[in-house]
């Protein structure tokens, strides 16, 4: 069974439908960390997932794309979203709440540059799927494995949970744009907490805050930090982890350009 659509947007920008209150990015960020901790009732299957990116790369090598390096950022993005759908029952690239793949890698990769793209496969009853199955339910569908073949993607990560009677697969492919030198933490007092994050960058890119609290409240306030290399174009710019910024001397985009 194929459950949800691809939204090929997805690796581009964040959805128009994203909740914009501090208080439902927080309690995303801390449901996310809660099911990496529990598999939201069932359990993580790691050889299933390891299986997945070898039967990706070979299909890939047969249309000529280039095998995909498993990253662990996006492995645990996709366990944190694989958990959630299994512990809330649905299936579908926005979380119950209206957030996006991009936005979950946001929350859950703390120094990882970039944004991504995601399949979901889903079988309920019957026999086992294992992890043939789950990628021929992929297979199955021109829009997901048009998705799984993209030859631009460099890395993936794959998360699997199993239930009693249900497994939830959720694959995330992305050409990443790098890291920063450390996590950064999910509340942040000052910017220039991020500003010295930055600077310890080999080649320091320009940065900036973007406010993801619309209008944003006169306190704490969720920012996604967002990178352009100088000289490039402001539409080349990338995504970098989301964070709550101390109200104390946190100032609205532009002003807040902290590279």
């Amino acid at each position: 069974m194929l459950a949800g659509a691809l939204a090929a947007g997805f690796a581009q920008s964040a959805s128009a439908a994203t909740p914009r209150t501090l208080q439902s990015w927080s309690a995303y960020e801390a449901r996310l960390s809660a099911r990496l901790a529990d598999a939201g009732g069932g359990a993580f299957d790691a050889a299933a997932a390891s299986r997945l990116l070898d039967l990706s790369n070979s299909a890939r090598g047969t249309f000529g794309a280039g095998a995909l390096t498993l990253d662990e950022a996006l492995a645990r993005t996709a366990r944190a979203h694989a958990a959630d759908l299994a512990q809330r029952a649905y299936v579908e690239h926005l979380s119950l709440e209206g957030f996006d793949p991009t936005d979950r890698l946001g929350l859950v990769a703390r120094r990882t540059l970039g944004s991504t793209s995601e399949n979901i496969a889903f079988h309920s009853g019957g026999a086992r799927a294992d992890s043939e199955r789950l990628m021929a339910t992929w297979r199955a569908s021109p829009a997901h494995w048009g998705n799984l073949l993209r030859s631009r993607y460099r890395q993936a990560g794959f998360g699997v949970v199993r239930t009693a009677d249900r497994v939830y697969a959720v694959g995330l492919y992305a050409q990443l744009d790098g890291q920063l030198p450390a996590d950064l933490p999910f509340r942040v007092d000052q910017a220039a907490v991020v500003e010295t994050l930055i600077g310890q960058m080999p080649d320091p890119p320009r940065s900036w805050l973007e406010d993801q609290v619309e209008p944003p409240p006169s306190g704490d306030r969720i920012v996604r930090l967002r990178l352009r290399r100088l000289g490039a174009p402001r539409e080349d710019s990338i995504y970098g982890p989301i964070f709550v910024l101390g109200g104390s001397g946190a100032s609205r985009q532009p002003a807040a350009v902290v590279g």
